[in-house]
């Protein structure tokens, strides 16, 4: 491989199910477009991405690199490195099965790393660490990274599209009252716990956008469900989660990637925790007094979510400080501060 002479190239390594949902991916698209919008060329490398994923991806100028499905995981990088035209300036990975035995493998053809983890369990010693979560330390990763690693931590630096902070600045005060709520859980989703926020929302006598994304497999039910109801609309993959969310008095959804999104148009939320790594931000979105929670999955049925929603009707005050908190989190500007980062360190490196 030759290095690219054009301008800089970003490979980015993530996947997406209905298993693992769509964030790894999501927030690895929202920085590949940032860094493609300042001249940038970004390909996503991948196993079996959902379509929806791969147009969206498409739409905004990144490539998609397709891994085979049966390969092993410390074959990646000898592969990847085969397959890719010319040297990238850059590598992200977005995955917990990547350690640092995956990246020294990369280092052959990817001088220079990045890491964006949630969970601070291994080795990663790369040059640009970003952990863009709430109560997020910088301590837990000092003996798992390089001493040259340029640490990015806490939701200052949560990778948001531009139409978050756009929407942020023109959004007025919200003022306690709850009559319309958005649904989000998961882009994958596969205990359908989307459906059991649904209809508590409908329950509570709120109307209702509810989203799912490209990998939920529960689709055509939840169509059936929604058919006909005037107090329902139902979005699938769309590109206008920020207007959807500008316009919710109030939303129900996990404590994952969405948890920063709806942090920066100060949106209050119910929390229904949907995997392990979702523990320590739903207890510190609940903690700084953002979010109300309700805990593990199994243990929320529609009724409890039709019982939170009346709860905070009957308390604007209540709603109102919870926006305010919401507010006070992240302000939807995070993927410039990270883009610049970068910047930073590649001039740095030799």
């Amino acid at each position: 491989m030759t290095s690219g002479v054009s301008s800089p190239s970003v490979v980015l390594r993530a996947d997406a199910s209905a298993e693992i949902g769509i964030g790894h991916v999501s927030r690895c698209r929202t920085l590949a477009a940032a860094l493609v919008r300042s001249g940038w060329r970004a390909t996503l490398a991948t196993r079996q991405l959902p379509d929806g994923l791969r147009r969206s991806c498409e739409a905004v100028g990144i490539a998609v690199l397709d891994l085979p499905t049966a390969m092993r995981l410390d074959a990646e990088p000898d592969s990847m490195g085969e397959q890719l035209a010319s040297q990238p300036d850059l590598l992200v990975v977005d995955g917990y099965a990547i350690d640092d035995s995956w990246l020294g493998r990369a280092r052959a053809w990817a001088p220079l790393q990045m890491a964006i983890d949630d969970l601070a369990d291994r080795p990663l010693p790369v040059d640009v660490l970003l952990n863009q979560n709430l109560g997020a330390e910088a301590d837990r990763y000092r003996t798992l990274v390089s001493p040259r690693t340029r640490l990015l931590i806490g939701a200052a630096y949560a990778l948001l599209r531009p139409e978050f902070a756009i929407a942020r600045a023109a959004l007025p005060a919200r003022d306690g009252r709850i009559e319309r709520a958005i649904v989000f859980l998961s882009g994958g989703d596969a205990g359908d716990v989307t459906r059991r926020a649904a209809e508590g929302v409908v329950a509570a006598g709120l109307a209702a956008d509810v989203v799912v994304g490209a990998a939920y497999p529960h689709l055509n039910g939840l169509r059936a469900w929604a058919a006909g109801r005037s107090d329902v609309e139902l979005h699938v993959d769309t590109d206008g989660m920020a207007d959807l969310m500008a316009r919710a008095d109030v939303a129900v959804g996990a404590p994952g990637s969405a948890s920063w999104e709806r942090c920066a148009l100060g949106l209050p939320t119910v929390l229904i925790t949907l995997a392990d790594n979702q523990v320590a931000a739903s207890e510190q979105l609940a903690g700084h007094g953002a979010a109300l929670s309700l805990g593990w999955q199994a243990d929320v049925e529609a009724a409890d979510v039709a019982a939170a929603l009346a709860a905070l009707r009957a308390d604007p005050d209540r709603v109102r400080r919870m926006s305010t908190a919401a507010a006070a989190i992240t302000d939807g500007r995070g993927v410039e501060r990270v883009v610049a980062a970068i910047g930073d360190v590649r001039e740095m490196r030799p």
